[in-house]
């Protein structure tokens, strides 16, 4: 298991523009769906010019396969499913492949991951496959066979607010129909990859405005038609703090979530040691940007 990744893991590209209203409500802090209508093609469409994205990808999935990339059985009517849809989006991949294959193949083609969510017969969604390329402190293999309220049960107070509208909303998913949304995180790094493995720097009370990132996973969800599998697509985004401070909606926004935020929401987000900090260089840098 490495240590680091080997490849420079700087974001390649420039991230698209906020929604700041959406992305950063005016609201006290709390866990929320945020659901809305999306577009498949869009999201899973590459962005990085340079390609280093998906060169990483590569490289992570021959040298650590088994801890970014879990296939079961019940899992192939949804690659099947998946690699027919990433087909139709232009992308080349050989069905003659066998399916561990034709996963990785999936994996090293798209910038973003992807899992797969399944119904059992005691109508829960468990994890029955995917790659996880670059996670935000987890791991996609630890993960398999879980439902989503155990996937969820790190997450404090989520699944009592929210587990059961997550469940409901799956089964009610028409085939084919795209649902966006986005979560917020906060790091000192550019890294796309946060495996759990990976030592990092932790956001402390030293941390300075350069070095504070929103770390911003759009999550895509949309029901397969054949396998019935929820295709679950992740992609991060990263943005600095210092370029968000420009955007007086979305600091006025930030600064009530992290106001708001309990200790225990704090402590998930990573976020306990530095949020006084954060909140104070937001406040001196929104100051010196009206005294000048």
């Amino acid at each position: 298991m490495e240590g680091q990744n080997s490849l420079s893991s700087d974001f390649p590209t420039k991230p698209s523009p906020l929604n700041s209203a959406r992305i950063f409500p005016d609201i006290d802090h709390r866990w929320l769906m945020g659901l809305r209508p999306g577009n498949a093609a869009d999201f899973f469409m590459n962005r990085d010019p340079t390609g280093s994205a998906c060169a990483e990808r590569a490289q992570l999935l021959v040298s650590n396969p088994g801890i970014y990339s879990v296939l079961t059985a019940d899992a192939v009517p949804a690659l099947n499913d998946t690699v027919k849809l990433a087909q139709s989006f232009g992308i080349s991949i050989d069905e003659s492949l066998a399916p561990m294959e034709q996963l990785f193949a999936l994996g090293r083609a798209w910038e973003s991951d992807f899992v797969w969510m399944h119904a059992t017969s005691k109508n829960i969604h468990r994890l029955i496959g995917g790659i996880v390329c670059f996670p935000s402190s987890w791991s996609v293999d630890e993960k398999l066979g879980r439902t989503m309220h155990e996937i969820h049960e790190p997450v404090p107070g989520l699944n009592a607010s929210l587990a059961q509208k997550i469940e409901t909303f799956l089964f009610t998913l028409a085939p084919n129909v795209a649902w966006e949304r986005e979560i917020v995180g906060y790091t000192r790094d550019t890294l796309l990859n946060h495996h759990p493995s990976i030592a990092r720097r932790p956001l402390d009370e030293t941390v300075t405005i350069d070095e504070v990132w929103i770390r911003l996973e759009h999550q895509l969800l949309m029901k397969l038609p054949e396998s019935g599998s929820i295709l679950f697509g992740i992609r991060v985004a990263l943005h600095p703090l210092t370029q968000l401070v420009d955007d007086s909606r979305a600091v006025t926004g930030l600064l009530r979530t992290l106001s708001t935020m309990s200790a225990d929401a704090a402590d998930y987000k990573g976020v306990t040691a530095a949020r006084s900090r954060i909140i104070e260089l937001i406040q001196n840098s929104i100051a010196v940007k009206k005294a000048h």
